[in-house]
Protein backbone atom coordinates (compact mmCIF):
# COMPACT_ATOMS: atom_id res chain seq x y z
CA UNK A 1 0.00 0.00 0.00
CA UNK A 2 1.05 3.28 -0.91
CA UNK A 3 -0.94 6.04 0.70
CA UNK A 4 2.04 7.71 2.07
CA UNK A 5 1.59 11.87 3.61
CA UNK A 6 5.58 11.50 3.18
CA UNK A 7 6.82 15.35 3.70
CA UNK A 8 9.55 15.03 0.99
CA UNK A 9 6.29 15.94 -1.05
CA UNK A 10 5.25 18.84 0.59
CA UNK A 11 8.98 20.30 0.12
CA UNK A 12 9.55 18.98 -3.06
CA UNK A 13 6.93 21.44 -4.65
CA UNK A 14 7.69 24.90 -2.80
CA UNK A 15 8.97 26.43 -5.95
CA UNK A 16 6.08 28.06 -7.75
CA UNK A 17 8.08 27.31 -11.35
CA UNK A 18 8.42 23.35 -10.71
CA UNK A 19 4.87 22.90 -11.64
CA UNK A 20 4.48 24.99 -14.31
CA UNK A 21 1.82 24.18 -16.76
CA UNK A 22 3.97 23.43 -19.64
CA UNK A 23 7.75 23.25 -19.83
CA UNK A 24 10.01 21.55 -22.32
CA UNK A 25 12.41 19.95 -19.81
CA UNK A 26 12.59 19.91 -16.24
CA UNK A 27 16.04 18.40 -14.80
CA UNK A 28 16.41 18.46 -10.81
CA UNK A 29 18.52 17.34 -8.79
CA UNK A 30 17.77 16.50 -4.84
CA UNK A 31 19.26 15.47 -1.48
CA UNK A 32 17.79 14.39 1.78
CA UNK A 33 20.32 14.07 4.79
CA UNK A 34 18.77 12.97 7.65
CA UNK A 35 20.65 12.55 11.15
CA UNK A 36 18.50 10.09 13.56
CA UNK A 37 18.37 10.46 17.07
CA UNK A 38 17.46 7.33 19.68
CA UNK A 39 14.23 9.17 20.18
CA UNK A 40 13.32 9.29 16.61
CA UNK A 41 13.74 12.77 16.13
CA UNK A 42 16.30 13.86 13.52
CA UNK A 43 18.50 16.77 12.29
CA UNK A 44 17.11 16.97 8.32
CA UNK A 45 18.50 19.21 5.40
CA UNK A 46 17.30 19.46 2.05
CA UNK A 47 18.99 20.53 -1.05
CA UNK A 48 17.03 20.73 -4.17
CA UNK A 49 18.79 22.16 -7.34
CA UNK A 50 16.56 22.87 -10.22
CA UNK A 51 18.94 22.43 -13.31
CA UNK A 52 16.84 23.61 -16.23
CA UNK A 53 14.62 25.05 -18.28
CA UNK A 54 16.66 27.94 -18.75
CA UNK A 55 13.95 29.83 -19.40
CA UNK A 56 11.73 29.17 -16.32
CA UNK A 57 14.71 29.68 -13.89
CA UNK A 58 15.02 33.35 -15.51
CA UNK A 59 11.44 33.85 -14.91
CA UNK A 60 11.97 32.26 -11.25
CA UNK A 61 14.44 35.23 -10.40
CA UNK A 62 13.35 37.95 -12.21
CA UNK A 63 9.81 37.34 -9.96
CA UNK A 64 12.16 37.24 -6.73
CA UNK A 65 14.89 40.20 -7.29
CA UNK A 66 12.35 42.45 -9.12
CA UNK A 67 10.71 43.62 -5.82
CA UNK A 68 9.63 47.47 -5.67
CA UNK A 69 11.69 49.41 -3.25
CA UNK A 70 14.29 46.59 -2.61
CA UNK A 71 17.43 45.50 -2.93
CA UNK A 72 18.79 42.86 -4.38
CA UNK A 73 19.64 41.17 -0.61
CA UNK A 74 16.03 42.31 0.12
CA UNK A 75 14.43 40.53 -2.34
CA UNK A 76 16.21 37.70 -1.68
CA UNK A 77 15.42 37.48 1.76
CA UNK A 78 11.87 38.19 1.66
CA UNK A 79 11.68 35.34 -0.86
CA UNK A 80 13.74 32.92 1.89
CA UNK A 81 11.23 34.06 4.59
CA UNK A 82 8.00 33.47 2.57
CA UNK A 83 9.21 29.67 1.74
CA UNK A 84 10.38 29.02 4.91
CA UNK A 85 6.41 29.58 6.55
CA UNK A 86 5.59 28.02 3.71
CA UNK A 87 7.97 24.83 4.77
CA UNK A 88 6.53 25.11 8.03
CA UNK A 89 2.83 25.35 7.79
CA UNK A 90 2.69 22.71 4.89
CA UNK A 91 4.72 20.45 7.42
CA UNK A 92 2.51 21.33 10.29
CA UNK A 93 -0.70 20.58 8.26
CA UNK A 94 0.76 16.87 7.68
CA UNK A 95 1.28 16.66 11.33
CA UNK A 96 5.34 17.08 11.09
CA UNK A 97 6.51 19.52 13.80
CA UNK A 98 9.85 21.19 13.13
CA UNK A 99 11.92 23.51 14.96
CA UNK A 100 15.27 25.54 14.44
CA UNK A 101 14.34 25.56 10.93
CA UNK A 102 16.52 27.51 8.01
CA UNK A 103 15.89 28.30 4.56
CA UNK A 104 18.20 29.56 1.80
CA UNK A 105 18.48 30.51 -1.36
CA UNK A 106 22.48 29.39 -2.10
CA UNK A 107 22.55 29.47 -5.80
CA UNK A 108 20.70 31.49 -8.42
CA UNK A 109 22.21 31.29 -11.90
CA UNK A 110 20.36 30.57 -14.86
CA UNK A 111 21.17 26.92 -15.17
CA UNK A 112 21.43 26.20 -11.25
CA UNK A 113 18.85 27.68 -8.78
CA UNK A 114 20.01 25.70 -5.47
CA UNK A 115 17.55 26.00 -2.59
CA UNK A 116 18.52 24.17 0.96
CA UNK A 117 16.07 23.87 4.11
CA UNK A 118 17.39 22.26 7.73
CA UNK A 119 15.38 21.46 10.31
CA UNK A 120 15.09 19.57 13.78
CA UNK A 121 11.92 17.11 12.56
CA UNK A 122 10.16 15.89 15.80
CA UNK A 123 9.23 11.79 15.05
CA UNK A 124 10.94 11.04 12.21
CA UNK A 125 11.23 7.97 13.01
CA UNK A 126 7.94 6.04 14.27
CA UNK A 127 8.18 3.69 16.92
CA UNK A 128 5.61 1.08 16.74
CA UNK A 129 5.49 -1.43 19.67
CA UNK A 130 3.37 -3.97 16.94
CA UNK A 131 6.57 -5.17 15.86
CA UNK A 132 8.96 -3.43 17.96
CA UNK A 133 10.88 -1.76 15.73
CA UNK A 134 11.59 1.71 14.12
CA UNK A 135 10.07 2.87 10.62
CA UNK A 136 11.55 5.71 8.36
CA UNK A 137 9.84 6.72 5.39
CA UNK A 138 11.64 7.30 2.46
CA UNK A 139 9.63 7.93 -1.59
CA UNK A 140 12.28 7.08 -4.55
CA UNK A 141 9.35 7.78 -6.62
CA UNK A 142 9.48 11.55 -5.59
CA UNK A 143 5.56 11.61 -5.38
CA UNK A 144 5.17 10.42 -8.53
CA UNK A 145 4.26 6.96 -7.63
CA UNK A 146 0.97 8.11 -5.97
CA UNK A 147 0.03 11.33 -7.60
CA UNK A 148 -3.17 11.64 -9.51
CA UNK A 149 -1.69 11.59 -12.82
CA UNK A 150 -4.43 13.13 -15.84
CA UNK A 151 -5.49 11.45 -18.71
CA UNK A 152 -3.00 13.27 -21.21
CA UNK A 153 -0.49 13.11 -18.78
CA UNK A 154 2.13 15.92 -17.64
CA UNK A 155 3.21 18.15 -20.42
CA UNK A 156 7.12 18.42 -19.75
CA UNK A 157 9.52 15.50 -19.98
CA UNK A 158 11.27 15.26 -16.32
CA UNK A 159 14.73 14.26 -15.14
CA UNK A 160 15.05 13.81 -11.52
CA UNK A 161 18.33 12.60 -9.49
CA UNK A 162 17.51 11.80 -5.76
CA UNK A 163 19.86 10.95 -3.39
CA UNK A 164 18.74 10.32 0.19
CA UNK A 165 21.15 9.52 3.28
CA UNK A 166 19.95 8.08 6.48
CA UNK A 167 21.97 7.95 9.48
CA UNK A 168 20.99 5.42 12.14
CA UNK A 169 21.13 6.19 15.66
CA UNK A 170 24.25 4.43 17.72
CA UNK A 171 22.89 0.81 18.76
CA UNK A 172 20.94 0.54 16.11
CA UNK A 173 20.03 -2.75 14.04
CA UNK A 174 19.30 -2.42 10.17
CA UNK A 175 16.04 -4.57 9.70
CA UNK A 176 14.78 -3.36 6.21
CA UNK A 177 15.41 -0.65 3.38
CA UNK A 178 14.66 -0.42 -0.03
CA UNK A 179 16.12 -2.49 -2.46
CA UNK A 180 17.70 -1.93 -6.06
CA UNK A 181 14.67 -1.49 -8.47
CA UNK A 182 14.43 -1.40 -12.11
CA UNK A 183 11.44 -0.34 -14.19
CA UNK A 184 11.27 1.12 -18.08
CA UNK A 185 8.36 1.76 -19.58
CA UNK A 186 8.85 3.12 -23.49
CA UNK A 187 11.41 5.96 -23.18
CA UNK A 188 10.52 6.41 -19.49
CA UNK A 189 12.68 4.94 -16.86
CA UNK A 190 12.56 4.64 -12.89
CA UNK A 191 16.02 3.23 -11.14
CA UNK A 192 16.65 2.52 -7.62
CA UNK A 193 19.94 1.80 -6.34
CA UNK A 194 20.98 1.28 -2.35
CA UNK A 195 24.08 0.67 -0.08
CA UNK A 196 24.57 0.22 3.59
CA UNK A 197 28.01 1.65 5.03
CA UNK A 198 28.40 1.10 8.36
CA UNK A 199 24.99 2.81 9.99
CA UNK A 200 23.90 4.84 6.87
CA UNK A 201 21.42 3.78 4.46
CA UNK A 202 22.50 5.20 1.05
CA UNK A 203 19.47 6.10 -1.67
CA UNK A 204 19.60 7.22 -5.05
CA UNK A 205 16.83 7.24 -7.41
CA UNK A 206 16.69 8.08 -11.31
CA UNK A 207 13.65 8.94 -12.63
CA UNK A 208 12.98 9.86 -16.63
CA UNK A 209 9.54 10.81 -17.35
CA UNK A 210 8.75 11.30 -21.50
CA UNK A 211 6.32 14.37 -22.26
CA UNK A 212 2.41 13.46 -21.80
CA UNK A 213 3.35 10.09 -20.41
CA UNK A 214 -0.12 8.28 -20.00
CA UNK A 215 -1.19 7.12 -16.75
CA UNK A 216 -0.91 3.65 -17.81
CA UNK A 217 2.98 4.78 -18.22
CA UNK A 218 2.98 5.93 -14.70
CA UNK A 219 1.47 2.53 -13.32
CA UNK A 220 3.63 0.88 -15.61
CA UNK A 221 6.76 2.58 -14.12
CA UNK A 222 5.30 2.73 -9.96
CA UNK A 223 2.63 0.67 -9.67
CA UNK A 224 4.22 -2.37 -8.51
CA UNK A 225 6.57 -0.36 -6.22
CA UNK A 226 6.23 -0.16 -2.50
CA UNK A 227 9.65 -0.08 -0.97
CA UNK A 228 8.95 2.95 0.88
CA UNK A 229 10.46 1.87 4.53
CA UNK A 230 13.61 1.65 6.50
CA UNK A 231 13.15 -0.15 9.42
CA UNK A 232 15.57 -0.87 12.39
CA UNK A 233 15.19 -2.28 15.68
CA UNK A 234 16.85 -0.51 19.10
CA UNK A 235 17.21 -1.49 22.52
CA UNK A 236 15.60 1.45 23.74
CA UNK A 237 11.64 1.69 22.63
CA UNK A 238 9.98 4.92 21.59
CA UNK A 239 6.82 7.21 22.14
CA UNK A 240 3.25 6.16 20.43
CA UNK A 241 1.51 8.88 20.21
CA UNK A 242 -1.94 7.91 18.52
CA UNK A 243 -5.32 8.94 18.99
CA UNK A 244 -7.96 5.92 19.32
CA UNK A 245 -11.33 6.15 16.94
CA UNK A 246 -14.31 4.37 18.33
CA UNK A 247 -17.68 4.43 16.69
CA UNK A 248 -21.03 3.10 17.07
CA UNK A 249 -23.92 2.55 14.51
CA UNK A 250 -27.31 1.24 15.23
CA UNK A 251 -29.77 0.14 12.32
CA UNK A 252 -33.19 -0.34 12.96
CA UNK A 253 -35.33 -1.56 9.94
CA UNK A 254 -39.16 -2.45 10.44
CA UNK A 255 -41.24 -3.51 7.67
CA UNK A 256 -44.84 -3.63 7.78
CA UNK A 257 -47.15 -5.91 5.96
CA UNK A 258 -48.37 -3.23 3.58
CA UNK A 259 -44.72 -2.83 2.49
CA UNK A 260 -43.97 0.05 4.63
CA UNK A 261 -40.33 0.27 6.30
CA UNK A 262 -39.38 2.89 9.32
CA UNK A 263 -35.82 3.31 9.20
CA UNK A 264 -33.71 4.78 12.09
CA UNK A 265 -30.19 5.03 11.61
CA UNK A 266 -27.66 5.93 14.30
CA UNK A 267 -24.50 7.25 14.28
CA UNK A 268 -22.57 7.86 17.26
CA UNK A 269 -18.38 9.68 17.81
CA UNK A 270 -17.28 8.64 20.73
CA UNK A 271 -13.51 9.18 19.98
CA UNK A 272 -11.16 11.09 19.31
CA UNK A 273 -12.65 13.41 21.77
CA UNK A 274 -10.56 15.96 20.51
CA UNK A 275 -11.44 15.51 16.65
CA UNK A 276 -15.16 15.43 18.06
CA UNK A 277 -15.24 18.28 19.44
CA UNK A 278 -13.98 20.41 16.48
CA UNK A 279 -15.92 18.62 14.39
CA UNK A 280 -18.84 20.00 16.79
CA UNK A 281 -17.66 23.42 16.63
CA UNK A 282 -17.33 23.45 12.63
CA UNK A 283 -21.18 22.01 13.03
CA UNK A 284 -22.14 24.49 14.58
CA UNK A 285 -20.22 27.75 12.34
CA UNK A 286 -22.11 26.11 9.65
CA UNK A 287 -25.43 25.92 10.92
CA UNK A 288 -26.71 22.54 12.80
CA UNK A 289 -29.95 22.89 10.70
CA UNK A 290 -27.52 23.37 7.84
CA UNK A 291 -26.06 20.56 8.58
CA UNK A 292 -29.20 18.50 9.32
CA UNK A 293 -30.95 19.46 5.81
CA UNK A 294 -27.21 18.17 3.88
CA UNK A 295 -26.87 14.94 5.66
CA UNK A 296 -31.10 14.32 4.66
CA UNK A 297 -30.84 15.58 0.92
CA UNK A 298 -28.02 13.22 0.64
CA UNK A 299 -29.41 10.19 1.94
CA UNK A 300 -32.98 11.26 0.14
CA UNK A 301 -30.90 11.86 -3.43
CA UNK A 302 -29.09 7.93 -2.72
CA UNK A 303 -32.50 6.38 -2.41
CA UNK A 304 -34.26 8.06 -5.44
CA UNK A 305 -31.76 6.71 -7.47
CA UNK A 306 -32.29 3.25 -6.12
CA UNK A 307 -35.62 3.60 -6.56
CA UNK A 308 -36.85 4.17 -2.86
CA UNK A 309 -39.67 5.79 -2.45
CA UNK A 310 -39.21 8.37 0.67
CA UNK A 311 -42.80 9.38 2.65
CA UNK A 312 -41.39 10.69 5.62
CA UNK A 313 -37.79 12.05 6.73
CA UNK A 314 -36.32 13.93 9.46
CA UNK A 315 -32.94 13.89 11.23
CA UNK A 316 -30.99 14.84 14.36
CA UNK A 317 -27.90 15.71 15.61
CA UNK A 318 -27.29 15.48 19.45
CA UNK A 319 -24.51 16.31 21.38
CA UNK A 320 -23.44 19.52 20.04
CA UNK A 321 -24.50 21.56 23.53
CA UNK A 322 -22.62 19.66 25.59
CA UNK A 323 -19.14 17.87 25.78
CA UNK A 324 -18.88 14.13 25.07
CA UNK A 325 -20.51 11.91 21.93
CA UNK A 326 -21.53 13.10 18.53
CA UNK A 327 -24.47 11.34 17.57
CA UNK A 328 -26.21 11.63 14.25
CA UNK A 329 -29.37 10.25 13.79
CA UNK A 330 -31.74 10.03 10.63
CA UNK A 331 -35.86 8.42 10.37
CA UNK A 332 -37.08 7.41 7.58
CA UNK A 333 -40.63 5.81 6.34
CA UNK A 334 -39.78 3.86 3.14
CA UNK A 335 -41.91 2.18 0.69
CA UNK A 336 -40.31 -0.44 -2.05
CA UNK A 337 -37.10 -0.31 0.42
CA UNK A 338 -36.68 -3.94 -0.02
CA UNK A 339 -37.03 -6.58 -3.09
CA UNK A 340 -38.27 -9.64 -3.84
CA UNK A 341 -35.63 -12.22 -5.62
CA UNK A 342 -36.95 -15.71 -6.60
CA UNK A 343 -39.96 -16.03 -4.17
CA UNK A 344 -37.11 -14.94 -0.92
CA UNK A 345 -36.98 -10.76 0.10
CA UNK A 346 -33.25 -10.22 0.71
CA UNK A 347 -31.55 -7.53 3.35
CA UNK A 348 -27.53 -7.50 2.21
CA UNK A 349 -25.05 -5.65 4.42
CA UNK A 350 -21.30 -5.67 4.24
CA UNK A 351 -20.70 -6.27 7.98
CA UNK A 352 -16.71 -5.64 8.21
CA UNK A 353 -17.18 -2.08 9.33
CA UNK A 354 -13.68 -1.21 7.86
CA UNK A 355 -12.39 -1.70 4.34
CA UNK A 356 -8.53 -2.16 4.96
CA UNK A 357 -7.80 -0.04 1.95
CA UNK A 358 -9.23 2.65 4.81
CA UNK A 359 -6.44 2.54 6.53
CA UNK A 360 -3.47 2.98 3.66
CA UNK A 361 -0.07 0.61 4.48
CA UNK A 362 -0.55 0.81 8.19
CA UNK A 363 -2.72 1.95 10.93
CA UNK A 364 -2.09 5.31 12.16
CA UNK A 365 -5.40 4.71 14.88
CA UNK A 366 -6.36 2.51 17.64
CA UNK A 367 -9.84 1.72 15.58
CA UNK A 368 -12.58 0.49 17.34
CA UNK A 369 -15.87 0.10 15.39
CA UNK A 370 -19.36 -1.63 16.54
CA UNK A 371 -22.16 -1.88 14.34
CA UNK A 372 -25.96 -2.92 15.61
CA UNK A 373 -29.29 -3.94 13.56
CA UNK A 374 -32.09 -5.05 14.58
CA UNK A 375 -34.50 -6.36 11.94
CA UNK A 376 -38.15 -6.37 12.25
CA UNK A 377 -39.96 -8.99 10.09
CA UNK A 378 -43.81 -9.01 9.76
CA UNK A 379 -45.34 -11.06 12.14
CA UNK A 380 -45.98 -14.42 9.66
CA UNK A 381 -42.44 -13.65 8.09
CA UNK A 382 -40.30 -17.16 7.61
CA UNK A 383 -36.80 -16.58 7.97
CA UNK A 384 -34.89 -18.40 5.41
CA UNK A 385 -31.19 -17.11 6.22
CA UNK A 386 -29.07 -14.70 8.49
CA UNK A 387 -25.38 -14.01 8.57
CA UNK A 388 -23.54 -16.71 10.46
CA UNK A 389 -21.06 -16.05 13.62
CA UNK A 390 -17.63 -15.14 13.17
CA UNK A 391 -14.64 -14.60 15.42
CA UNK A 392 -11.38 -13.86 14.16
CA UNK A 393 -8.43 -12.93 15.86
CA UNK A 394 -4.75 -11.64 13.99
CA UNK A 395 -2.15 -10.53 16.22
CA UNK A 396 -4.75 -8.78 18.48
CA UNK A 397 -6.88 -7.53 15.56
CA UNK A 398 -9.97 -8.78 16.20
CA UNK A 399 -13.15 -9.06 14.61
CA UNK A 400 -16.68 -10.50 15.72
CA UNK A 401 -20.17 -10.88 14.17
CA UNK A 402 -22.93 -12.09 16.36
CA UNK A 403 -26.66 -13.08 15.05
CA UNK A 404 -29.50 -13.69 17.43
CA UNK A 405 -33.28 -14.76 16.68
CA UNK A 406 -36.20 -13.74 18.97
CA UNK A 407 -39.68 -14.36 17.17
CA UNK A 408 -39.97 -11.74 14.21
CA UNK A 409 -36.86 -10.29 15.52
CA UNK A 410 -33.36 -11.02 14.06
CA UNK A 411 -30.39 -9.11 15.90
CA UNK A 412 -27.14 -8.50 14.65
CA UNK A 413 -23.94 -7.54 16.34
CA UNK A 414 -20.59 -7.09 15.26
CA UNK A 415 -17.39 -5.49 16.30
CA UNK A 416 -13.83 -4.73 14.46
CA UNK A 417 -10.68 -3.63 16.90
CA UNK A 418 -7.58 -2.79 14.96
CA UNK A 419 -4.17 -1.68 16.72
CA UNK A 420 -2.40 0.94 16.56
CA UNK A 421 0.48 0.34 13.79
CA UNK A 422 -1.51 -2.92 12.17
CA UNK A 423 -0.13 -3.00 8.74
CA UNK A 424 -2.54 -3.78 5.59
CA UNK A 425 -1.73 -7.12 5.48
CA UNK A 426 -2.79 -8.42 8.47
CA UNK A 427 -6.22 -6.43 8.77
CA UNK A 428 -6.61 -7.97 5.28
CA UNK A 429 -5.68 -11.08 6.83
CA UNK A 430 -8.57 -10.03 9.44
CA UNK A 431 -11.43 -8.83 6.60
CA UNK A 432 -10.26 -10.16 3.50
CA UNK A 433 -12.58 -13.21 4.01
CA UNK A 434 -15.59 -12.09 5.49
CA UNK A 435 -18.48 -11.91 2.49
CA UNK A 436 -21.22 -10.17 2.19
CA UNK A 437 -24.07 -10.96 5.01
CA UNK A 438 -27.75 -11.74 3.85
CA UNK A 439 -30.87 -11.58 5.80
CA UNK A 440 -33.63 -13.60 3.64
CA UNK A 441 -36.84 -14.54 4.87
CA UNK A 442 -40.17 -15.12 3.22
CA UNK A 443 -43.65 -14.74 3.16
CA UNK A 444 -47.00 -16.34 2.66
CA UNK A 445 -48.25 -14.20 -0.09
CA UNK A 446 -46.60 -12.22 -2.61
CA UNK A 447 -49.28 -9.25 -2.06
CA UNK A 448 -47.06 -6.75 0.19
CA UNK A 449 -43.85 -7.01 -3.02
CA UNK A 450 -41.17 -4.90 -1.27
CA UNK A 451 -38.35 -3.57 -3.56
CA UNK A 452 -34.57 -4.43 -2.30
CA UNK A 453 -31.10 -4.00 -4.15
CA UNK A 454 -27.55 -4.73 -2.46
CA UNK A 455 -26.58 -1.14 -3.09
CA UNK A 456 -29.29 0.42 -1.09
CA UNK A 457 -27.90 -1.27 2.07
CA UNK A 458 -24.44 -0.19 1.34
CA UNK A 459 -25.87 3.53 1.39
CA UNK A 460 -27.83 2.67 4.45
CA UNK A 461 -24.80 1.15 6.73
CA UNK A 462 -22.25 3.60 5.35
CA UNK A 463 -24.28 6.69 7.54
CA UNK A 464 -20.77 7.56 8.32
CA UNK A 465 -19.33 9.32 4.85
CA UNK A 466 -22.09 11.48 4.62
CA UNK A 467 -20.88 14.33 6.93
CA UNK A 468 -17.41 13.20 6.26
CA UNK A 469 -16.82 13.10 9.98
CA UNK A 470 -15.09 9.26 9.78
CA UNK A 471 -12.40 10.36 7.47
CA UNK A 472 -10.88 12.56 9.45
CA UNK A 473 -10.29 10.27 12.53
CA UNK A 474 -9.39 6.96 10.13
CA UNK A 475 -5.17 9.51 9.65
CA UNK A 476 -3.33 8.04 6.98
CA UNK A 477 0.30 8.46 6.63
Amino acid sequence: MKKLGSFLIILLLGLSFVQAETVDYYKEEFTLKVKVLQNGDAQITVMTSILGPKDKIQEEIASILNQTNMSEEEAIAKFEKEQLDNYIASLANAGIRTKNQTFKLVSIKEDNFTVVFTAYAEKFAKYYSYDDYWEIVVDPTRGYGTMPVPDTGLPQKIELHNLFIIELPEGAELVEYPQPYTKEFGQSKFYVRSKVEGNKIIVSSDIYLEENLSPDGFRALFGDYNAFYIHYTAPYKGEETYQPVKTEQYIKAEISKDGTTNLLVRETYLEPKEQIELMKLQINLLGAENVTNMILQNYLQGMAAQGITVEDANASILGLDKEGPLTIEANYVLKNFTKLVNGTYEYSFDPTLLSPSQLGYRAQNEINQSLRIEFILPPEAEIVEVPENISKEVKGNRYTLLTKIEGNKILITANVFVRYGAPFEDIQSLLGNVTRAYIKYRLPSEENKINLTTPQIAGIAGAAVLIGIALFMLKKR
